[in-house]
């Protein structure tokens, strides 16, 4: 598994390392979205320094970009930062962004540092209403 998600009070850190495949991307997000503590987030940053290798297809991109729809809907209040530096990975997230399925801050910064420093100044939508809330996983 290329990739290691922390949990942290108000967001997410995914990173990623190694050769990364179209299904590993895919099971880093789906492992995010069900988890029961996604409807409380309000930042992602995934971190791709580390990518030695990394699947890049135009197909898969435009899969991985409708699948958000669903979950930025039950939680509309995330915005997604990258931390990228190879050019590959970044004119991929261009696509991904250019598609427009996302409607949330998708930015790219170089270092981490910068990502939680633009995450710092987004204003915060306070807590989701306990109807948008998906019952607990059981």
């Amino acid at each position: 598994m290329p990739y290691a998600i922390s949990w942290e009070p108000a967001g997410v850190h995914r990173r990623y390392f190694g050769h990364v495949t179209v299904a590993e991307r895919e099971r880093s997000f789906d492992e995010i979205c069900a988890d029961a503590r996604f409807d409380q987030l309000r930042y992602a940053i995934t971190d791709y320094l580390s990518v030695q290798g990394y699947d890049i297809e135009p197909a898969a991109t435009e899969e991985i970009a409708a699948r958000h729809i669903a979950p930025l809907r039950t939680n509309p209040h995330i915005v997604m930062a990258a931390v990228v530096t190879d050019a590959r990975i970044i004119a991929a997230i261009e696509h991904f962004i250019a598609l427009g399925f996302v409607t949330q801050d998708y930015r790219m910064f170089a270092t981490e540092e910068a990502a939680r420093a633009w995450i710092a100044t987004r204003p915060g939508p306070g807590p989701v209403p306990v109807s948008r809330r998906r019952p607990p996983v059981r």
